[in-house]
């Protein structure tokens, strides 16, 4: 990743769906057309983007976090950690939210083109608003610095003292506002390596805060991790956690319908044999032991079902077309256990059955 790709993903504009044809009316349709149609859909559809209710309320806290800290002084600012069990979709939440900021911040433009600015008098550098690199096992200081330079178009030779000069000299220069650093779960202080790492990040944070910059590490089970061993940046620390959907609360089954509510609102002009309600109702239980309310398998459940129900000519969405569709390993090996864990007797019963004998 560097910048440019950054800026192409960025302003990406992604071809749109078509216009939803009815069902009879596509049965009138030339077979050519019908092909067209059905082409679009099956490539659009598992690329759709939902709106889940979790990751709005992550986002608006996200939003605020930042803004905050631009407010507030020169100096080390607030730490933002993005915090989620593996496979919730933590990087794509935070790249797709930090894409949405860089577009409001930087006109599109051309893809290939990087915006500029003139951070002094005489002096045109590339705008770059946003770095986001990706620590790799063991990484070391002159890793990270690496990562950054790269991002930016600068070679990474040198020593660590050089390169790290170099790298608050670059930061400044393209006017780096916010620093993403993925894969923090990597982090590891059992050495020496590791534990001048962490100290980097913290002196990372106080250069990005004269620059009136924000940090955002994004890890895996971060509680658990050296971060939350740090008393200086746990000090700074503002955590954002992202979950799964979970239905063992009255709130959490709310959310989960409402979820699903909006993806019919979606999906359903596209199959309008189904009536509404389908997932959000009636199939809401199942689909939750299928997907056990991660975003990504439910959408891919869901979106599959239908296309395979609109190719077979079924007008209902039924267990089985939900079934047939293969998941990711997590969700098929949890939906075993939960499947086990239901045909397992009732101690209920063992105890009455054990005392009858008796």
């Amino acid at each position: 990743m560097d910048a440019r790709m950054w800026h192409r993903q960025a302003t990406f504009t992604q071809t749109p769906l078509p216009d939803p044809v009815p069902v009879e009316q596509f049965d009138g349709l030339p077979p050519g057309e019908q092909d067209a149609y059905w082409t679009q859909l099956s490539e659009g559809l598992p690329a759709l983007v939902v709106p889940s209710v979790l990751t709005a309320r992550a986002e608006q806290r996200l939003d605020r976090l930042v803004a905050v800290n631009i407010r507030r002084p020169p100096g080390a600012k607030s730490v933002i950690g993005i915090d989620a069990p593996f496979a919730v979709g933590k990087s794509t939440f935070v790249k797709a939210w930090a894409q949405g900021a860089y577009r409001n911040r930087v006109a599109s433009g051309a893809p290939e083109v990087l915006p500029t600015w003139t951070p002094e008098p005489e002096l045109s550098a590339d705008w770059v608003p946003q770095v986001y690199i990706t620590l790799r096992a063991a990484s070391k200081i002159k890793d990270i610095n690496a990562s950054i330079l790269a991002f930016l178009g600068y070679p990474s030779e040198g020593l660590v003292r050089v390169t790290t000069t170099r790298v608050v000299k670059v930061l400044a220069t393209h006017g780096v506002r916010l620093l993403i650093v993925d894969d923090v779960h990597m982090l590891t202080t059992t050495h020496a390596d590791g534990r001048a790492v962490l100290d980097y990040l913290k002196f990372l944070n106080t250069e990005l805060g004269e620059l009136g910059a924000t940090m955002i590490l994004v890890g895996a089970h971060l509680e658990s991790g050296p971060l939350y061993q740090d008393p200086q940046i746990v000090g700074r620390l503002d955590k954002i956690t992202l979950t799964p959907y979970e239905i063992t609360t009255v709130g959490g089954r709310a959310d989960w319908q409402l979820f699903l509510r909006r993806l019919e609102e979606l999906l359903l002009p596209y199959f309008d044999t189904l009536p509404t309600g389908t997932f959000s109702r009636e199939l809401a239980g199942h689909v939750w032991r299928r997907t056990q309310g991660y975003v990504g398998d439910t959408v891919r459940l869901v979106t599959e079902a239908m296309l395979a129900g609109f190719d077979d000519a079924q007008d209902l969405m039924t267990r089985d077309l939900m079934q047939a569709v293969a998941l990711s390993a997590r969700a098929a090996a949890s939906e075993a256990d939960l499947l086990s864990a239901a045909a397992a007797p009732s101690n209920r019963r063992n105890r009455k059955q054990r005392a009858d004998v008796s």
